[in-house]
């Protein structure tokens, strides 16, 4: 078979209009396959099913939708390169989301930055069983001379509350 006559086979009884939307479809499936699987090597060390991700690129290009769930699934049943979180977080020497070990050998993992210095004064409050840094917002004062201090998300600040009386006091 010729290839004008594979390609009439194939899209016969479709417009021109219908074949250039199913393939723009197509590549932005495709596209967003292929990002889902190069973050989760970033965060993880490895890809999804460890597959490379051109081949999730593929695989979400012909399935489209489904190719998306597939994916989803993979990230969800494949295991980290890295500890747990719970185990970083029990180890308390870096923030989330730094990995404090090199990853395998064989893998490529993701450049590591040396963490910033830790804030000076008191601990920083914990939101969660998995030790992830809180968010910003106001928490009982660490130095109990008030009864909340803001937590900008990196530090304690001189912002203070009793009930609904604010003022400034130094760490």
């Amino acid at each position: 078979m010729t290839p004008q006559v594979l390609g009439a086979a194939l899209f016969a009884g479709y417009s021109r209009s219908e074949v250039v939307v199913s393939l723009v479809f197509a590549c932005v499936f495709a596209g967003l396959g292929y990002r889902m699987s190069y973050r989760h090597r970033l965060t993880r060390g490895v890809t999804p099913w460890r597959l490379p991700s051109a081949i999730w690129a593929l695989i979400c290009f012909f399935l489209q939708p489904f190719g998306i769930i597939v994916e989803i699934l993979a990230q969800a049943t494949t295991k980290s390169a890295y500890p747990s979180r719970a185990v970083r977080a029990h180890a308390g020497t870096r923030p989330y989301g730094v990995f404090p070990v090199a990853p395998p050998a064989g893998v490529a993992g993701p450049q590591l930055a040396e963490a910033p210095p830790a804030p000076k004064g008191p601990a920083a409050p914990t939101s969660d069983v998995e030790g992830k840094p809180a968010m910003f917002g106001w928490y009982p004062d660490v130095m109990c001379r008030h009864t909340e201090r803001y937590w900008d998300g990196r530090g304690w600040t001189d912002l203070v509350r009793d009930g609904e009386v604010s003022g400034t006091d130094p760490i």
